[in-house]
């Protein structure tokens, strides 16, 4: 029993070499290599791991094609992050997967994760001062004095330290009249906010207070990206916890700022100092830099789930992901994971950071792994050699009588 891969085959050459039979079957029994084969195998995730460690299994020999194909993002992919009870309803699992695997976010105790409930202002101050201390619980403390008359001796005094260090920094501010309403909802543009100074912008200098904040809010957060795949989100409205996910994960993936002084001529032709926000650069090598990457040391390796030790020549316990770090020249990074086998040949992202003695911008058992989330930008199909019709677009497969783009890879299971 082997694992082939056929790699890099696109347009007519994908349908030629079904069609000359030049697939390969290394197999127990008595069929030819490139003989038809039957029903597919249905077997999927850890059973699928057990059934190809079965020594019996060869005897009813299938083949299964795994095309990767290009989806909108409409299509809806499971998540193989938290593998939460109602993970059906979440709708940004990329991002749910993500924070949960950076310990920004997290589930009920009963393994739901409410993806329609509501983020309390209580609540996404921990999670901003968890993220911004690179996942770990940060060290804090309260003021003698509380800033606010209704956080300490409430239901939410838990938050206290949370709230005290966000108004520090800016991230937050109270509501009038000495309160901070810990149970109230956050707002899309509220939650804009807050990211964006995180980011590095000053309130004061931006115009994120007074009664045109959130004008001035939603048009930067806008140009940072933090709005990215909310577009029909209502930004007034109480954020569900779904959303807040991909606006915090939109967040850790956009470059911080900094402000430059700089001297410009007003209307009136008078020479004035302006603080113009850009961004931010890491001195040594002048290269931008995330929130993710400042706060977690953590990069991005994005590629395609090739599978464990059972379907590749890899050591027990690991996974093989083909893929690369800011869309370099791709390769196979192996290292230390629990992934299920059912996501094999789906796009996913590896957070890590990297280690001492690894491979530099590749995962590897030297580095920190986060978390794998899958991205949503793939789906997969599994289907016999025969399922495949003529193909009717170049750069296309064909099956079930539909024209799907084909990825960079496809793989054969054997």
């Amino acid at each position: 029993m082997e694992w082939f891969y056929c790699t890099h085959i696109r347009g007519s050459c994908l349908l030629d070499f079904y069609e000359q039979q030049e697939i390969r079957e290394q197999i127990t029994g008595t069929e030819k290599p490139g003989e038809t084969v039957g029903t597919p195998w249905k077997t999927c995730g850890k059973l699928r791991s057990k059934a190809l460690a079965d020594k019996g299994f060869p005897q009813k020999k299938v083949l299964s094609l795994v095309l990767c194909v290009a989806v909108m993002l409409s299509v809806m992919v499971m998540g193989a992050g938290a593998a939460f009870s109602d993970q059906d309803k979440i709708e940004n699992t990329e991002a749910v997967d993500a924070c949960v695997a950076l310990n920004i976010i997290g589930g009920y105790p009963d393994g739901s994760y409410k993806p329609e409930g509501n983020i309390k202002r209580s609540e996404i101050t921990k999670m901003i001062c968890v993220a911004l201390n690179g996942g770990k619980e940060p060290n804090l403390g309260t003021p003698v004095t509380p800033t606010f008359s209704d956080v300490r001796g409430s239901a939410d005094a838990w938050a206290e330290k949370y709230i005290e260090s966000c108004v520090a920094q800016g991230i937050v501010s109270g509501v009038g009249g000495g309160r901070f309403s810990p149970a109230g909802n956050v707002t899309g543009s509220q939650l804009a906010k807050m990211l964006l100074v995180c980011l590095g912008f000053d309130s004061d200098i931006e115009g994120y207070t007074g009664n045109a904040w959130d004008t001035n809010v939603n048009v930067r957060a806008s140009q940072k990206g933090l709005y990215e795949g909310l577009e029909n989100m209502d930004v007034s409205a109480a954020i569900t916890r779904d959303n807040a996910a991909q606006m915090v994960w939109n967040a850790l993936n956009a470059y911080e700022i900094e402000y430059k002084t700089k001297i410009i001529t007003d209307e009136n032709g008078n020479l004035i100092t302006v603080n113009e926000p850009v961004d931010k650069v890491v001195a040594a090598t002048n290269d931008k830099i995330t929130l993710l990457e400042d706060k977690y040391e953590a990069k991005t390796f994005t590629g395609t789930f090739k599978g464990n030790s059972n379907v590749t020549s890899i050591k027990d316990g690991q996974i093989q992901v083909y893929g690369s770090v800011n869309d370099t020249k791709p390769s196979n990074a192996n290292f230390t994971y629990d992934f299920d086998l059912k996501y094999i040949g789906e796009e996913v992202s590896v957070l890590f950071k990297d280690g001492t003695g690894g491979t530099n911008n590749k995962p590897d058992d030297k580095d920190t792994i986060y978390g794998v989330v899958v991205t949503g930008n793939t789906t997969v199909y599994n289907i016999t050699k025969n399922d495949l019709q003529t193909q009717k677009e170049t750069g296309t497969v064909r099956f079930d009588d539909e024209n799907h783009d084909a990825a960079s890879q496809i793989s054969v299971i054997t």
